[in-house]
């Protein structure tokens, strides 16, 4: 990857940032200037951290690490300090490149022992319009990289089986999950990307997907590179800049997940013209989380196109299965649950035991950095075992039905939180749901429903019972909510996805 920067002709658009215009080669300058002076804090191997937004420097960062040798982590600016902390801590990590607005958030992490910060501004290479900036810039915007552009920098370049990057993961055993990627899975990933979607030089990547997270860094950063297109950033997201983005940057390619795609519809409902002022996307597509079947009606009634559905894991460095491309055909489901498409190229799947998806191709690590208890459990001789329950069709299409961690026990039956979703998103009130199981004294556990709506009502019992009639209608008894609960929102993560352990928290407006 490091060589394809290297050997893009110089004037190529490279980045767009509000106004701000990075050619391929004043990247490679940029990254010379930064990786000099990382190199007086790290030697080849070592780690080195980013705590930001979709920002310039990011990817700049990323691969003056790699000049480096250096192993890449990035952290989320939405976890906690102590949480932040603690990755440090557990990766050895001495060197953390934090975008200046979050200084105060993070003013803990100098005390570490040995550890160095160099702040980094968002509005470097941009100005941030102002309705965005009210929103999330907070405190002095400070800039201590060397941004400057520095001709040649005499790289320890690393090997395809090295570690390019550590990158935290979800896990309920309560160890450290950071998948150790190497650059050869990144590669791939980003290669399979390219050529099922026909990626190229002339394409524009609305990179929505924050790059803290495996779809942002993967698709959004190393897809644009590795097919010598463009990448448009926006910061964060935000459904009306996103708009105006499409509209003035005519982007052509996005991924990010159903949270923005309900919110996009919520915003740009009722907008003049609106399909044509989208009309540049050749490629809306969403991974990460289920997508309601409801969302996709709505957006290809709005948008004229559908949303192509990816499933992927930081574990396997993004893709394991996609829709074909281009895609018009109807949608395929099965108990209410959208299909994630076939597998990508050169990846074998397996449906395993209790349908445990168990998936192997290039792109698959081999291994979570510094802990063996959860490798040995995940990694196996088929592969990795995803923790995803699927059913898979006759003609190969893949069902993700849910987390083999979220099942629901009712005296031995199980249920699958995402086919009762399914059936409560058919509402028209409704704009999200999320099952999950609690304790039952007789049953072990029994089905709650939680429900956000799509605006005002007059009455929430009679939506409630219009709720459990039609789950009564068309679902065993067992998996009918005991309990319908309304939320005035739903616990999101840094990368837009529902969170169903933060549900109970939520405000609850009826019940």
């Amino acid at each position: 990857m490091l060589d394809v920067i290297a050997g893009q002709k110089g004037k190529l658009p490279f980045i767009h940032y509000f106004g701000s215009d990075i050619s391929y080669g004043d990247f490679e300058e940029y990254t010379n200037a930064v990786a000099a002076q990382i190199s007086a804090y790290c030697d080849p191997g070592d780690t080195l951290a980013i705590i930001s937004e979709n920002i310039p420097q990011f990817p700049m960062v990323q691969y003056a690490a790699w000049k480096n040798s250096c192993i890449f982590i990035p952290l989320s600016p939405i976890d906690s300090e102590a949480e932040i902390i603690a990755k440090l801590e557990f990766t050895g990590t001495h060197l953390v490149i934090i975008s200046s607005e979050f200084r105060e958030k993070f003013s803990q992490i100098k005390s570490l022992k040995g550890m160095h910060i160099l702040y980094t501004s968002p509005e470097t290479f941009g100005n941030i319009p102002l309705e965005l900036k009210n929103k999330f810039i907070h405190g002095e915007q400070l800039e201590e990289l060397i941004i400057r552009k520095k001709t040649v920098f005499n790289a320890y370049l690393p090997d395809l089986n090295d570690t390019a990057m550590l990158v935290f993961t979800s896990g309920t055993s309560g160890r450290q999950k950071a998948a150790v990627i190497r650059h050869k899975n990144i590669y791939a990933a980003s290669y399979i990307y390219r050529e099922w979607y026909g990626v190229s030089g002339k394409d524009k990547n609305l990179c929505i997907a924050p790059f803290f997270h495996i779809t942002g860094l993967i698709f959004g950063i190393s897809l644009t590179v590795i097919s010598g297109s463009s990448m448009v950033l926006t910061y964060r997201f935000d459904a009306m800049n996103t708009l105006e983005t499409v509209e003035s940057e005519r982007t052509t390619v996005t991924m990010f997940v159903a949270t923005a795609y309900r919110a996009m519809l919520n915003s740009w409902s009722g907008i003049d013209n609106i399909k044509n002022r989208i009309s540049s996307m050749r490629l809306w597509s969403a991974g990460g989380m289920p997508m309601p079947v409801k969302t996709q009606y709505d957006w290809k009634a709005m948008a004229g196109k559908w949303i192509h559905m990816a499933y992927g894991l930081t574990e396997s460095t993004s893709p394991v299965t996609l829709w074909e491309y281009p895609y018009s055909g109807e949608l395929l489901t099965y108990k209410g649950v959208l299909t994630a498409g076939q597998p990508v190229y050169y990846t074998k799947l397996f449906r395993g035991r209790d349908g445990e998806l168990m998936v192997s191709g290039p792109q698959i690590v081999d291994s979570y950095y510094n802990n063996p208890e959860d490798t040995a459990k995940s990694f196996v001789k088929k592969g990795l075992k995803t923790g995803d329950v699927c059913y898979i069709d006759k003609d190969g299409y893949v069902f993700i039905i849910d987390r083999k961690k979220d099942l629901i026990d009712v005296s031995g039956y199980k249920v699958v939180p995402a086919e009762v979703e399914g059936i409560i998103r058919k509402n028209p009130y409704v704009e999200d749901a999320v099952v999950i199981g609690e304790p039952d004294e007789y049953k072990g556990e029994v089905p709650a429903a939680y429900v956000k709506l799509n605006g005002e009502v007059t009455s929430y019992e009679n939506i409630k019972e219009n709720i459990l009639e039609t789950c009564r209608k068309e679902l065993a008894r067992y998996k009918v909510p005991t309990r319908v609960i309304f939320v005035r929102e739903m616990p999101l993560n840094a990368s837009g996805k529902i969170k169903r352990s933060g549900i109970k928290s939520m405000e609850v407006v009826y019940q």
